[in-house]
């Protein structure tokens, strides 16, 4: 009987390393290949991005590939921020992003408390019409858009871009801060006006610090969408001086004769707002997202 119980007990220790690998093979290939494959498809362009911008004119197109260049040089870097209007185009693009996430965010924190909190004649129909709109792709919108804005007078304005985002970006930042809203009890925002607070004072005071992840999520998302936009840059604006970096990049391929070691400068240069944003912002995100589940 003894015997037997050695022997079961060596078979069990036995099989724990057994399923120990198996465990450790299972993640690799469910999570860290997948993983790994995911980020190499996002950042590799990203790496080949930089790197093809610190070559200079004889690297740039030389076979074999080089994966990092021989003689890293910032010329291309130089020349994109002495001998084009970067500059310009970095501010107006500030503009037209900056501009559209102040808006939204003043539209947005009270109109997805409106969504969230208050059931009103029209509520479905106007829910309903915000989904129908992230059905409608942007093209769709450009011949009556360029009609409507020439008839108000906008085109060739600094104003009709932020005009033109604010609609397109409205009804899913809304949407997204209706359901943050919706997430947090309202019993929170009762206990404050018990104490004194008004609806609004509710909001701004209790609520909202809570539902403050998810402001800051859609702000980036609008940012982000402000600044890559071209589409309706092009058809709007004309002017030199008010066009935004997309737009720019595209016909500096006359202006730089297609120097594409420049233009890859201006494109690393275009992209880096967004990263930084992004980069600083997903740790104070992060940080939001917890106090607000304590708060919760």
């Amino acid at each position: 009987m003894a015997r037997g119980t050695a022997v079961l007990v060596s078979r069990e220790a036995a099989a724990q390393p057994r399923a120990a690998l198996r465990i450790r093979w299972g993640r690799l290939f469910t999570i860290w290949l997948p993983v790994a494959g995911f980020l190499a498809f996002t950042l590799l362009p990203i790496y080949w991005l930089v790197v093809s911008s610190l070559k200079g004119p004889g690297e740039l197109f030389a076979f074999p590939i080089a994966y990092w260049p021989d003689n890293p040089t910032f010329e291309n870097y130089t020349r994109a921020l002495t001998e084009t209007r970067l500059g310009q185009l970095y501010l107006n693009s500030l503009f037209a992003a900056g501009g559209t996430c102040l808006v939204l965010i003043a539209l947005m924190v009270v109109g997805g408390y409106a969504m969230a909190r208050f059931d009103f004649t029209g509520r479905s129909l106007v829910l309903m019409l915000f989904l129908a709109a992230q059905l409608l792709p942007p093209v769709v919108m450009l011949v009556p858009v360029f009609t409507m804005f020439a008839a108000l007078g906008l085109l060739n304005t600094r104003g009709a871009l932020v005009v033109i985002y604010v609609i397109m970006l409205l009804p899913f930042s809304v949407m997204t801060m209706r359901s943050f809203y919706a997430a947090i009890p309202e019993q929170l925002e009762e206990a404050a006006m018990i104490d004194g607070c008004t609806r609004l004072g509710a909001l701004f005071r209790v609520v909202l610090p809570v539902a403050l992840p998810g402001l800051v999520a859609t702000t980036i998302y609008g940012f982000i969408n402000s600044w890559n936009e071209l589409l309706f840059a092009v058809m709007l604006v004309s002017s030199p001086n008010l066009q935004t970096i997309p737009v720019g990049l595209m016909s500096m391929t006359d202006e730089a004769r297609t120097e594409y070691g420049m233009m890859l400068a201006i494109a690393v240069l275009a992209l880096a707002p967004s990263l930084i944003l992004f980069g600083s912002i997903q740790r104070w995100l992060t940080a939001g997202l917890s106090a607000g589940a304590v708060k919760g």
